[in-house]
């Protein structure tokens, strides 16, 4: 046991994975609006996940506020997280829990860690985010406290950002299924507003995000949630994991964009398979992939006509670069552009040294 986390079994999974791939493969799902979702809010609720042919019981409900700014000031950590803001703390959390499970196998013992995320969320004249326009500017530092090499942390930044599956989710062109592709982008408003989301490291694979979003020079700090694993993949069962906050992230989007919408109408569901996540297979993908929507009670063109205005399918549709930090012990150690290109070229790299 290191960091809290126990990945002594780690290859006698690949054995199984290499035997059995079907035990590879991980669905989530989330459903919104939630019956019990606030005024001006939507609250989407995670589903009974499978992780190969194991059922695993998830029921954590994720708030999202869909006004950028609230109509009254509130206290700080008072209100819930935009959708953006959830979404950006999805990216963070799952960076972190690559980074700490690729330190734990090297050895390291680490005293702390945290990623920082950070977009930019163009805006129409309104003030509200512009249909169909992705979020700008990614870009994430990760902030290490150990004793290790900084080389071999270096190392692990580099596997990051070829295995994390929501780096890849939003590095990659990760489009929706069925084919429902945004329409093409509004032209740009009054200037964007800024997202940030930090991911603090607390112990195995627990971790709490806390966000802000600033527009018109006003910082609103939204209330931190948790993120967790489930126990069959080496955490607790405390809280959704990154992967489920992003599907409730796009599910709160585009609940906020339908029209009068039956509880639980929504589904947004997604796949990790760890043939990929862990270079097994070469041709498997290691991002969170296969994104799917789907609607019941709601009008058949309803839903297409929400992704069209939407931001976060928009994102997830078109590959970016996404620069990224990495600091150790308060010194800057690296600097870089990750792109798909790079990310590709890593698992190849690894693909023929095995």
């Amino acid at each position: 046991m290191r960091n809290g986390l126990n990945i002594t079994g780690v290859s006698e999974t690949v054995h199984e994975i290499r035997e059995s791939p079907a035990e590879a493969v991980a669905d989530f799902a989330v459903s919104a609006p939630d019956v019990a979702s606030p005024p001006g809010t939507v609250t989407s609720r995670t589903l009974t996940a499978r992780n190969g042919t194991v059922r695993m019981a998830r029921d954590f409900r994720l708030t999202h506020r869909l006004a950028l700014a609230p109509d009254t000031p509130a206290a700080p950590g008072a209100l819930a997280p935009t959708p953006y803001e959830a979404a950006l703390a999805s990216l963070g959390a799952c960076v972190l829990v690559t980074t700490v499970n690729g330190c734990t196998a090297r050895g390291i013992t680490l005293g702390g860690i945290s990623v920082t995320v950070r977009a930019e969320l163009p805006l129409a004249a309104d003030g509200t985010p512009a249909p169909g326009r992705p979020l700008e500017d990614i870009g994430w530092r990760c902030e290490i406290d150990c004793e290790a090499p900084t080389d071999v942390l270096r190392s692990v930044s580099r596997l990051v950002t070829a295995f994390s599956p929501n780096h890849r989710a939003f590095l990659d062109a990760a489009p929706l299924t069925p084919p429902l592709t945004p329409g093409p982008a509004t032209a740009p408003g009054d200037g964007s507003c800024s997202i940030e989301a930090v991911v603090v490291w607390e112990y195995g694979s627990e971790a709490v995000c806390r966000t802000t979003l600033t527009v018109g020079g006003v910082r609103h700090t939204a209330a931190p949630f948790g993120v967790d694993q489930a126990k069959q993949m080496l955490g607790i069962d405390k809280a959704p994991n990154s992967q489920e906050v992003l599907l409730a992230a796009l599910s709160a989007e585009l609940s906020g964009l339908l029209p009068e919408v039956p509880p639980g109408a929504l589904l947004a569901a997604g796949r990790i398979d760890t043939q990929g996540m862990l270079n097994i297979v070469r041709e498997v993908p290691s991002s969170f992939h296969r994104l799917r929507l789907s609607t019941t009670g709601v009008p058949e063109s309803a839903l297409p006509g929400a992704v069209t205005r939407a931001v976060l399918p928009a994102t997830l549709s078109t590959a970016r670069p996404i620069v990224v930090e990495l600091w150790h012990n308060g010194v800057r150690a690296l600097r870089h552009t990750s792109t798909s290109e790079d990310a590709e070229a890593v698992r190849d790299e690894l693909t023929n040294a095995s």
